[in-house]
């Protein structure tokens, strides 16, 4: 079978999983999420299965990194159905990966994690950190097994905040020294969008933490006279700081659009980053299922 004909048959397999992860409620904490978080999930998942199995035989190690873990299992709002968020996933994958690392700042959602994972996964190596990861980057990257000639050490970053509340200096530090692919939560609309006019305030710090960049407002004031949308900038901005990190240019065009169910507005990008070619064959296959594509580019 040639690669691709396996690539197409292993994400049919996720797809055909994936709309069969439905669950009971556990008694645990589920909060609830809208509609469009499932088709987030559900591409995750697609990713994290080709990633792990794709890398298995390359890498030494695989480890899968989540910084705003949540409590693991999620309940769409107005169906009141049950689905596994992104650890939960990651865990369900058939080529496991060899550590996990799960950060969650609330505490209810972190104890629910917790006690899901000791109850359905009590054998795979995982490591919960409780508090903002922007704050404990360092104990974060203490977990991360050493890359040397002997162990060879790939990591996978899934970074879903529910705000432009990472910062880059947190991936700037989890990007070197260590090898790390991230697919990143860009809450363009549903939060930058929306305050455009709070952020632009020079006293607010939030696009200066997210972008690492304490004088983007000098640029966008120019390129705004020309027409150009807060959405798109901040997407390129983001881009380029990704890009000086050595990471390829592909992810300004490979971003993904999700939008609200309901009313069919723009919410966030997933956008993806890699040093390697390998890690966007592996996420264009993944797009290919995606509802919608990027608008931005």
């Amino acid at each position: 079978m040639n690669y691709n004909r396996k690539m197409k048959k292993e994400i049919t397999t996720v797809i055909a999983e994936s709309q069969a992860l439905y669950w009971a409620d556990d008694g645990f904490y589920t909060p609830e999420v809208g509609a469009w978080a499932e088709t987030k999930y559900n591409l995750v998942h697609m990713y994290n299965q080709l990633f792990a199995t794709g890398m298995k035989r390359i890498w030494d190690k695989r480890v899968y990194i989540d910084l705003f873990a949540g409590a693991g299992k999620a309940r769409i709002r107005k169906t009141g159905k049950i689905v596994l968020a992104s650890p939960m996933l990651a865990l369900t994958i058939a080529d496991k990966y060899d550590r996990y690392i799960f950060c969650e700042e609330n505490k209810k959602e972190f104890e629910a994690l917790q006690a899901r994972v000791a109850k359905e996964y009590p054998q795979v190596d995982a490591y919960f950190l409780l508090g903002d990861c922007n704050k404990i980057v360092d104990q974060i990257k203490r977990l991360i097994p050493r890359h040397s000639k002997a162990q060879k050490v790939l990591s996978f970053c899934f970074i879903d905040p529910y705000a432009l509340n990472i910062e880059f200096e947190t991936i700037q530090e989890l990007s070197s020294p260590y090898f790390v692919d991230f697919l990143i939560l860009l809450a363009f609309a549903m939060d930058a969008k929306r305050n455009e006019a709070i952020y632009v305030d020079e006293k607010n710090q939030r696009i200066n933490q997210f972008l690492g960049l304490p004088d983007w407002r000098s640029r966008w004031e120019s390129v705004k006279k020309k027409g150009k949308d807060f959405r798109r900038f901040l997407a390129e901005e983001f881009a380029k700081q990704m890009i000086n990190l050595q990471y390829r240019e592909e992810s300004l065009t490979t971003m993904i659009e999700m939008r609200s169910d309901d009313k069919n507005l723009p919410l966030y990008h997933l956008a993806f980053f890699s040093r390697h070619k390998k890690g966007y064959q592996f996420w264009n296959e993944v797009r290919k299922y995606a509802t919608r594509q990027p608008s931005l580019f």
